[in-house]
């Protein structure tokens, strides 16, 4: 009797597990992509971008449809890259509070909204730890179309950058270090590719982008323009890759 018992409650614990979502960590060890410094410092940047754009109704007006939603999602990205990151900063323990305020903030349907969840994010950044959970679905953090204009943005400044280091090569490696956060997001959201059997094909090529973005971040840093040049060739190749046969657009 007891032997059914206990076969009936795993049966259960099984199907209970099936059932739940497994929320899983970056497909990446977050140190090893980018320096959890570089991750503050951008933060602090799409923090400053957020309280310009929710200045007033008007200016929430003209930005949730251009900047903010990307702002928002690229600053939960890089919170949630925080929580994870094996680095330790300032306001880590209370990262999931920010993350969560961002997220708020992208999905508002009004400026109130907008500004509640960006009062979470101050006040996160302060230090304060809410209820929110480390644990968080990387393909949530930022709506996929968002997240490749940040990467087109950043991406046109590195090319630049990989032909000329410029003389302030730490604000390009910080571009480079965010391209890298923003490739881990890109591995777990799959929804552009429909048949699953191509789904490690996608998330090979994401995990290359980061590795390659991780590499020319380092090259930037020590105005090594060889080697930044190889890494954001390499980086793009991924890039293209997924384009040429997901997103042709």
């Amino acid at each position: 009797m007891l032997k059914k018992v206990l076969f009936g409650v795993s049966v259960v614990a099984l199907g209970a597990a099936v059932l739940i979502p497994c929320q899983a960590a970056a497909p990446l060890k977050v140190a090893t992509v980018a320096p959890v410094a570089d991750l503050v410092a951008e933060a602090e940047l799409k923090i400053k971008a957020l309280d310009e754009a929710l200045a007033s109704d008007k200016s929430y007006l003209e930005s949730k449809t251009t900047s903010l939603p990307a702002d928002a999602g690229v600053l939960a990205v890089l919170a949630q890259a925080i929580v994870e990151s094996e680095e330790k900063a300032a306001w880590k323990a209370s990262a999931p509070d920010l993350r969560d305020g961002a997220v708020a903030v992208a999905s508002a349907k009004s400026y109130d909204e907008a500004k509640a969840g960006l009062a979470a994010v101050k006040s996160a950044f302060e230090g304060k730890a809410g209820a929110a959970k480390p644990e968080a679905e990387w393909n949530k953090l930022c709506r996929l179309k968002p997240l490749m204009k940040e990467v087109n943005k950043r991406n046109t400044k590195l090319r630049r950058a990989s032909k000329n280091i410029p003389p302030n090569s730490d604000e390009a490696a910080r571009d480079a270090s965010v391209l890298a956060v923003l490739g881990l997001a890109a591995h777990d959201d799959t929804h552009e590719v429909k048949n699953p059997a191509e789904v490690p094909e996608w998330q090979t090529l994401s995990k290359d982008f980061s590795t390659q973005m991780t590499a020319m971040a380092t090259a930037l840093k020590a105005k090594d323009k060889a080697a930044a040049g190889d890494a954001f060739g390499k980086a793009n190749k991924a890039c293209n890759g997924c384009h040429d046969k997901w997103r042709k657009d």
